[in-house]
């Protein structure tokens, strides 16, 4: 494989490895750190893509928009969910909710 295929294909894993890790975990850091990576490894590709098929790299440049706003968009998310000992608000308001449907179930709503 060619490294710029080398590098698409470490770019789509750490995309898909994005959500599970940001909204199913809540590790709003750790989700952060993949949205810098995801940004880093775009720059790498739109220029390698170019070399092959200008076009290729012209269709990129939405997406890297997108991903700039999105990585904006999880700082704002982090900064509002600190973090304490590796546990946010997110995680406390998942809890509440758990909690909330258990005490439903076991009074019959």
């Amino acid at each position: 494989l060619s490294p710029s295929i080398k590098l698409a294909l470490f770019h789509f894993v750490l995309n898909i490895s994005w959500a599970p890790i940001f909204f199913g975990m809540q590790k709003l850091r750790l989700g952060h750190v993949i949205n810098l990576a995801l940004i880093s490894t775009l720059t790498g590709i739109i220029p390698m893509f170019y070399k092959v098929n200008p076009l290729s790299a012209y269709l990129l440049i939405p997406y890297f928009a997108w991903m700039l706003f999105a990585t904006k968009l999880s700082d704002s998310i982090c900064k509002l969910n600190p973090t304490v000992q590796g546990y946010n608000n997110a995680m406390l308001e998942v809890g509440i909710c758990k909690l909330q449907a258990d005490a439903a179930a076991k009074v019959g709503l």
